[in-house]
């Protein structure tokens, strides 16, 4: 990549300055054929007969899928939602699997809440303080640190798999929802380090702005949705395609974060509104979350359900917790794929650069369809997933025992 400034000449992974047409596509020269007609035999020249066959044509090959379009600022929006909506099916296969990550990691701990619940109401305090202390508080100690593990990886593979997916799909490639989950898995821990690298400046940022607003406006105002809107837009904008850079450029977090100000100077208002759309994630989780709460309390509590309901009763309401459960991780990877998708129209439409998915495409190094000797193959469920499920169902069982004691 060079400076803003470049001369022109420069390759088209080049992000374009301010104002700069978008780069031409190599793609743009039509491929020969096989069909192009041969040319017409010289005067003279004898026409080839049965045993002098003409030379065999090599193999064309087909022509690679026209570059995206680098989308306007004003447009940005609406050409992620038109890219969120190309990409539903396999969309939604990823967002099941999230599902299915937090629903073994965070369902133990939500049904170990809800018997402590059903047990309560039967129990005096003094009974309750002393299971508690018998090992059940403990317990529920472990399964709350299995559902933040849960939690954790979950946002982390539904920003990668997003990325993966919705780049595979802009670029007329896509990619299949395993082979997210492959790169995804590739990428994991330099993701991680990168939300660190933004997540610094982005708090201290915030906190100061709470501060003057505080100070201006008074304690009693909540301006929380403000003060970080503003330090996203203002302080993480050079920061907003490090995710990409990563995922799709194939680069470690700090040579990732290096590139993204390089992006970031060639289309700043858009590199704002991909910060603010991150940001947004959060809100939109939460506020989804507690929707979600709300409409599950009203719809038990129309149907008389509740801790002192009968077996029946209970075991309806056990299920309908699992299946939140399940609908919250859903949740998470419909909030981020939509925070991360005007990042990846943009990041993809300034360098053309997805030099990270072909290490997962079918021949690809990292091919979880391929079967290698030497390496193990793809699993959906790593095995410290397994480990996770299975120590939550133990903790939940041990936590179970000592409140039925």
């Amino acid at each position: 990549m060079t400076d803003e400034g470049t001369e022109p000449g420069r390759p088209p992974t080049e992000p374009p300055t301010e104002g700069d047409p978008p780069p031409a596509s190599q793609a743009d020269a039509p491929p020969a054929t096989a069909t192009d007609v041969p040319p017409t035999p010289q005067a003279g020249r004898q026409p080839a007969t049965e045993t002098e066959p003409a030379p065999a044509r090599a193999p064309v090959a087909p022509a690679p899928p026209p570059a995206p379009p680098v989308e306007t600022t004003r447009r940005l929006i609406g050409a992620s939602f038109d890219l969120l909506n190309r990409s539903t099916d396999e969309m939604r296969r990823a967002s099941f699997y999230i599902g299915i990550v937090v629903l073994g990691t965070v369902g133990p701990v939500a049904l170990a809440s809800w018997a402590l619940e059903v047990v309560y109401i039967h129990r005096t305090s003094a009974q309750m303080e002393a299971t508690l202390d018998a090992g059940a508080s403990a317990w529920l100690g472990i399964l709350s640190s299995i559902a933040l593990a849960g939690l954790l990886v979950a946002a982390i593979e539904s920003r990668n798999m997003a990325s993966a997916i919705l780049a595979g799909r802009l670029v007329g490639r896509p990619i299949s929802v395993r082979g997210a989950l492959a790169r995804s898995r590739m990428s994991f821990w330099f993701v991680i380090l990168g939300s660190f690298i933004v997540a610094i400046p982005i708090a201290i940022a915030q906190f100061a702005f709470s501060a003057i607003f505080a100070a201006t406006l008074g304690r009693q105002t909540d301006v929380s949705i403000v003060s970080a809107t503003l330090a996203a837009a203002l302080v993480g904008s050079p920061f907003a395609y490090l995710l990409s850079g990563i995922v799709l450029g194939d680069v470690d977090a700090l040579e990732a974060t290096r590139r993204s100000f390089r992006v970031f100077r060639a289309r700043k208002m858009a590199a704002a509104v991909v910060a603010v759309f991150e940001t947004a994630a959060t809100f939109l989780v939460l506020v989804g979350l507690s929707a979600g709460l709300d409409l599950a309390v009203r719809i038990f509590g129309a149907l008389g359900l509740g801790a002192n309901s009968g077996p029946a009763g209970l075991t309806l309401m056990t299920i309908g917790i699992m299946a939140g459960v399940f609908a919250l991780g859903t949740l998470i990877y419909t909030a981020y794929a939509i925070a991360v998708a005007p990042q990846i129209v943009m990041f993809v439409g300034l360098t053309r650069a997805t030099f990270g998915l072909d290490h997962v495409r079918p021949g690809g190094d990292r091919d979880p369809t391929a079967v290698r000797s030497g390496r193990r193959r793809f699993r959906w469920l790593t095995i410290g997933m397994l480990i996770a499920f299975a120590g939550g169902l133990l903790g939940l069982g041990a936590f179970l025992v000592i409140l039925a004691g």
